[in-house]
């Protein structure tokens, strides 16, 4: 099995990069700090004819040691030489390209910033005080899981999805919700309009600029977390709304 060390200079996007014992770079690790879209999986950026023939030439360049290679096991993914991880990043995106490149090039230049102290807060601890206040506020137990996290990381620099390897967390249901745009649009009223008509109905309140779902909102509403953050490191959320809350607005 592939032996791993953790490099001490390359994180990005709040990801620390497993490095192996001959300085090859996680692939996967770089996927995560990418956003983790199923559409970025290090298996279809191999499959790509471009990719295959930069390995070729990587492999058959002298004194090269193999650019790719793939472990099993607890430390499992695929590790890659540094010319790889630049062609993965430049296949996901130039602003995630770009992101990689300064980040190598300040380690290599001694202009990294120093890793963050280790927190003197329970990063348990306050991972399930602010699940509770956004289960309070109406968000379901994935929803509150991931702005918990979100929390978390913000607070004390540690990902407690990412450690456990649940990146990811199935809906509740499969249910379509919709914004108040679209939903607006069946009938020929804007976002601010709808939003007033569900304020009216007694189904939403905006509270400090947000809208929240009233007590009587919350059945027919979907808190769900953006992915985003504001400057301040507090998670960027949505209320969506089921159609079923047509019937409870005069329309």
């Amino acid at each position: 099995m592939t032996e791993i060390v953790q490099h001490k200079g390359i994180t990005i996007a709040n990801t620390l990069i497993a490095v192996d014992k001959e300085g090859r770079f996680c692939l996967n690790d770089l996927h995560k700090a990418a956003g983790a879209e199923s559409r970025h999986q290090p298996a279809f950026f191999f499959r790509r004819p471009e990719i295959q023939e930069l390995e070729a030439e990587l492999n058959s360049a002298p004194a090269q040691s193999l650019p790719t290679i793939t472990s099993q096991g607890r430390n499992g993914g695929t590790y890659v030489c540094k010319e790889l991880v630049y062609a993965y990043a430049m296949w996901i995106s130039p602003k995630f390209h770009l992101e990689v490149i300064r980040t190598f090039d300040a380690v290599a230049t001694g202009q990294a910033p120093a890793a963050p102290k280790p927190s003197a807060i329970s990063p348990a601890k306050e991972f399930r005080a602010i699940f509770g206040i956004a289960r309070l506020i109406g968000l379901d137990k994935n929803a509150a899981a991931i702005s918990a996290n979100q929390g978390t990381a913000a607070l004390t620099g540690v990902n407690m999805l990412q450690l456990m390897d649940r990146t990811h967390l199935a809906t509740p249901s499969q249910e379509i919700y919709y914004t108040p745009t679209e939903l607006g649009s069946r009938f020929v009223k804007s976002a601010k309009a709808f939003n007033q008509l569900l304020v009216q109905a007694g189904l939403q309140e905006n509270i400090s600029g947000h809208w929240v779902p009233t007590k009587k909102g919350r059945e027919h509403a979907y808190v769900m977390d953006t992915g985003k953050a504001h400057s301040s490191g507090t998670p960027i959320q949505q209320v969506k709304w089921r159609d079923s809350v047509l019937a409870e607005v005069a329309l």
